[in-house]
């Protein structure tokens, strides 16, 4: 905004000038405190945007001392859709209930898996190595276990903390018009953020 001075008399503009010097300080602070205002408004506002919804996978591991268990992680609901189901998986499995995640590039199914008696991670580890040479280490954070391509499909299985009865298996399914190599797919920023906020917990 430009302000024109009227000058009347000396002393009218000596008073002017004063009461203008006033001002421009006046006004040059609002500017600098309405700045950082704005920047931390601009933060809030950049950090709120980020959304996400939290998911639960939950079934029954063992039997004589059967207990509940809840693999719970967070997703962009827009990017992705989950849900609970009892058929239609996105691959095959003997479980009752999977859960699924259905995204544009992938969807993911996450079920547990039941050791055979006596067994634990470990010699799961070595059985599926005997069948998938290319299997590997997968790190997401807390999530420690394995990785390996099958088939059509790349999976990843990872023990439960304090459950000798159950691990976790999680296939990831490619989008028929996704050109990315299968293999990179655990790799992406938005899988790896998804398992990165994975955790168990017992109910």
């Amino acid at each position: 905004m430009r302000t024109k001075y009227l000058w009347l008399s000396a002393t009218a503009g000596a008073a002017c000038g004063v009461a203008a010097y006033f001002l421009r300080k006046k006004l040059a602070a609002d500017s600098s405190a309405g700045s950082v205002s704005g920047e931390s408004s601009d933060r809030v506002s950049s950090s709120a945007s980020i959304v996400s919804e939290d998911a639960v996978y939950s079934f029954i591991s063992g039997f004589q001392d059967a207990a509940a268990v809840n693999f719970r992680f967070s997703y962009d609901p827009e990017r992705f859709r989950y849900s609970v189901v009892e058929d239609e998986f996105l691959a095959e499995s003997g479980d009752s209930h999977v859960g699924v995640l259905r995204g544009e590039d992938f969807s993911v199914q996450f079920e547990y898996g039941t050791y055979y008696h006596g067994e634990d991670f470990a010699a799961l580890r070595q059985e599926l190595s005997g069948k998938h040479p290319d299997l590997t280490d997968a790190v997401f954070d807390l999530l420690i276990g394995i990785r390996f391509r099958n088939g059509d499909h790349y999976c990843l299985a990872f023990p439960i903390p304090e459950d000798a009865s159950s691990y976790l298996l999680i296939t990831l399914v490619k989008a028929p018009d996704n050109d990315d190599e299968l293999e990179t797919l655990p790799d992406t920023p938005v899988f790896r953020a998804l398992l990165s906020s994975a955790r168990f917990d017992r109910s």
